[in-house]
């Protein structure tokens, strides 16, 4: 398995309140998470939630579990944007789950 695609995360920062109490709108940024392995789902397959539905996911990507991700590892409803190497997928989804795989992978569904 080749990781040339690249998984991207949404990372919101700042907004509130000024001294005046006037809103300040919160900072939105794309940071390259992780090269990754990206796979649609032809099958239909489906993962349980957390809620106990079921949800037949788009696309599952799968990346290299390293200690320097542990702490940024996208949650369910986090969004991110998966982009393939050759270009045929460039897309903002939302994780709907994610699981270790084999002790060395992550595995997100989207």
């Amino acid at each position: 398995m080749t990781f040339e695609d690249t998984l991207k995360v949404l990372k919101v920062s700042g907004g509130g309140y000024d001294e005046d109490y006037n809103p300040i709108e919160p900072t939105e940024e794309w940071i390259d998470f992780a090269k990754c392995f990206i796979s649609f789902n032809s099958s239909a397959q489906k993962i349980h939630l957390h809620d106990g539905q079921e949800y037949i996911y788009n696309y599952y990507v799968i990346l290299p579990l390293k200690a320097s991700i542990y702490g940024n590892i996208p949650k369910e409803g986090d969004r991110v944007r998966i982009v393939k190497a050759d270009g045929t997928i460039d897309k903002e989804m939302e994780v709907r789950g994610f699981v270790t795989y084999k002790k060395r992978y992550l595995k997100i569904w989207l």
